[in-house]
């Protein structure tokens, strides 16, 4: 009966992962599946594993997403465009409501070769946002990486902006 429990408990605590939008309740949630994992292996006899379970499934590997979050704490922009760009308060207001410190970059800063390519600059420079000027449409392309969980709140804030368009890119692996 206790199995059965923790099966379920575990399935739960499975779906509260995947429907949670807070990174850190995430970690928490994924800590705490570890431990029910590791108790149901604990029941159906094999203590090794549940003892390696509990050290890296709800100690080890949750510290390192916490260390990782903690460690983004910079918004990087590269402007690629000789035009000023004039939409700079959202970069700012975007900063102070995520506790973030704005970094913007020219694409001179960055390897010529690289600057011309997307997936170079992302990768080299860990840019979040690379700013171009369409002359034709008169508006500000914004290009980010699709996966970067900052740009969903970042471009909810840009809506309120006239004349910026976000182009969301989809990761590509490239070989350094």
């Amino acid at each position: 009966m206790i199995k059965y429990s923790l099966m379920i408990l575990l399935l739960s605590v499975t779906l509260a992962i995947v429907f949670e939008k807070n990174n850190k309740r995430i970690i928490i949630f994924f800590s705490v599946f570890s431990l029910i994992a590791a108790s149901l292996y604990f029941y159906n006899h094999a203590p090794d594993v549940a003892l390696a379970e509990i050290a890296v499934g709800s100690a080890f590997i949750p510290l390192i997403f916490l260390i990782t979050i903690s460690k983004q704490r910079t918004f990087t922009v590269m402007r690629r465009s000789e035009r000023q760009f004039i939409y700079q308060d959202l970069l700012v207001e975007f900063c102070k409501n995520e506790n973030l410190k704005l970094k913007l970059i020219d694409s001179e800063e960055v390897f010529d070769d690289e600057a011309k390519s997307i997936h170079g600059a992302f990768r080299r420079q860990d840019i979040d946002v690379i700013i171009d000027y369409n002359s034709k449409k008169k508006r500000y392309d914004m290009t980010c990486k699709k996966s970067n969980v900052m740009i969903d709140k970042f471009e909810t804030l840009a809506q309120k902006y006239h004349g910026i368009r976000i182009v969301r890119l989809i990761d590509e692996e490239t070989i350094d």
